[in-house]
């Protein structure tokens, strides 16, 4: 079987998230380990000025699940693209996802979504292993549903962050809680404003500052729930390239309340970065409590706030979280380890279901 897999990767998000953020990395090392990918976004996506200089991309309108003009828009550029494989991520994607004769439909799950949006597809890509149970419990054929972890490409060295803690006001003796994702209800980050706003303000003479990463329809509302911490709390808004503000945290906390993986999880610990996250199917699946970070039950403002206190007052736990998570995200999240398993399954599929790669 000829080396090159030539792809289209559909996605109909309009804004940017931890989704996107896995399909523009995937996209990437695709394009960069030899195999084109043609990317195919949603129009007046917040994804598009992303693909600038990383990969080709043609616009579809996607409108809604009807929209029968992007379906035969999207099998045209499978066509012209001579994909062999046909990824759509996400419901509304994979839903107007038609892939042509020759090419195999891949869809991808990142969540528990309506599943009558993905039966149609020839196999299917999830991030946990408790999702690709589930899709065979309710009846999905084991051999072609394929879990495949996400990954974080490792920080360049000098990266600058996009805002500097001299600028949000953080004194350089501060210990940092930094979270990170977008402002809507199931993120909960009210619950770790509640939580910060119930520790003290210092830990010995050290001021405990929070930093917030995104933006989301909440942000009023948690700027207004966040005001007793003062100037302790800054907001930074959406930043395409959050992790080196990341990187200079004490503590990252995850506060969903509900999660299906959490790829913050990961660039904390890309960064040497001890987590604190709560006990949702992808906190659980991710965390051994103890070793590679703590655990906590969700919505439990008081127990989300023991957690992150006993981090920042114990330095020795700190490090042993923070160097136990970086060798786990190094032995099964790297690059190189989920290009593997991706390009290994879009070659069975393609073998098992009679289709044949580019030469």
């Amino acid at each position: 079987m000829p080396s090159s897999i030539r792809s289209l990767q559909v996605i109909a998000s309009p804004r940017m998230g931890g989704a996107e953020s896995t399909y523009l990395r995937l996209a990437g090392a695709l394009e960069a380990a030899g195999h084109p990918v043609l990317a195919g976004v949603r129009r007046g996506a917040e994804i598009q000025r992303h693909l600038v200089d990383r990969v080709a991309a043609e616009v579809f309108p996607m409108r809604n699940y009807v929209d029968l003009g992007s379906i035969v828009q999207i099998r045209q550029a499978a066509e012209r693209h001579g994909a062999d494989i046909v990824q759509s991520w996400a419901s509304r994607a994979s839903w107007l996802t038609r892939a042509p004769e020759g090419a195999v439909h891949i869809a991808r799950l990142g969540g528990y979504y309506k599943l009558r949006y993905f039966r149609h597809a020839d196999a299917w890509i999830v991030n946990t292993r408790r999702m690709r149970e589930w899709m065979v419990a309710k009846g999905f054929p084991p051999d072609r549903v394929e879990w495949v972890p996400n990954f974080v490409p490792p920080l360049p060295p000098g990266a600058v962050p996009a805002v500097t803690r001299e600028q949000l006001g953080v004194p350089p003796e501060a210990l940092i809680i930094v979270g990170l994702g977008r402002f809507i209800e199931k993120k909960g980050f009210k619950d770790l404003i509640d939580a910060v706003a119930s520790l003290p303000s210092h830990i010995g003479d050290r001021p405990l500052h929070l930093i917030l990463i995104g933006d989301g329809v909440l942000l009023e509302a948690l700027r207004s729930a966040a005001v007793p911490l003062g100037s302790r709390v800054h907001f930074t808004g959406w930043l395409d390239h959050p992790l080196p503000l990341l990187a200079m945290a004490d503590v990252f906390v995850c506060p969903s309340r509900i999660e299906p993986l959490g790829n913050v999880v990961l660039e904390a610990w890309s960064l040497g970065v001890p987590v604190v996250c709560t006990e949702t199917d992808g906190g659980t699946e991710l965390i051994q409590s103890g070793d590679t970070g703590l655990l906590t039950p969700a919505q439990d403002v008081p127990r989300l706030a023991h957690s992150i206190e006993r981090v920042l007052r114990e330095p020795a736990l700190r490090a042993e979280l923070a160097g136990h998570g970086l060798n786990h995200f190094r032995h099964r999240y790297s690059e190189q380890k989920t290009l593997d398993a991706t390009l290994d399954f879009y070659r069975r599929m393609i073998r098992r279901l009679g289709k044949k790669t580019s030469s």
